[in-house]
This record gives structure tokens, sequence and C-alpha cells, in this order.
């Protein structure tokens, strides 16, 4: 599997997800993978800190779990983080 391919998938959604929400800041993360993945909480976190700049940073708590799920397939199953004034 193309840990590059399921990276990029998790960074996309992060970025449509809080551009919805309007969040300004990701605090914590939880993604859900393929048993088979070589995604972990460092790979990730690097990819997102270079590809997702200002919505994460290191004091961003990331966490992989493993599920059953299909090659090329990641879930992201929660997010948690500063929202923007205006939404509140």
């Amino acid at each position: 599997m193309d840990n590059t391919i399921l990276l990029s998938k998790i960074s996309k959604g992060l970025m449509e997800c809080c551009k919805s929400k309007k969040f300004l800041r990701v605090n914590k993360l939880t993604v859900n993978v393929n048993e088979n993945s070589h995604i972990n909480s460092c790979n990730l976190y690097e990819y997102l800190k270079n590809f997702n700049k200002g919505i994460v940073d290191e004091s961003t708590e990331i966490k992989i779990e493993i599920e059953d799920l299909p090659d090329q397939v990641v879930i992201i199953s929660s997010i948690e983080g500063d929202v923007s004034q205006e939404c509140v």
C-alpha cells in the first residue's frame, strides 16, 4: 500500500473538514487505517506539518487506530481543535 497516497488523502480530508467546520487549529486527530498500512503517528505528523501548515503543530496529538478496512481507505474518525470565534 502506497503511504504517500494515504497521507495525501488524510491531508486533503483534514483540510476539507477544518474548512467546513471552521477549525483554526487541530489539537487532537484520530485516524483509522488498515492493518497493513505503514502509517503511524510520526510519519502522519511530519506529512501534515509540511502540507497542513497553520492547523497542525508540535502540540497536535495524533492517534492511529487499526481497523478492518479495505486497502487505500482511511477514516478520520475524530478531530478536536480551536474553532473560529465567528462560529461561536
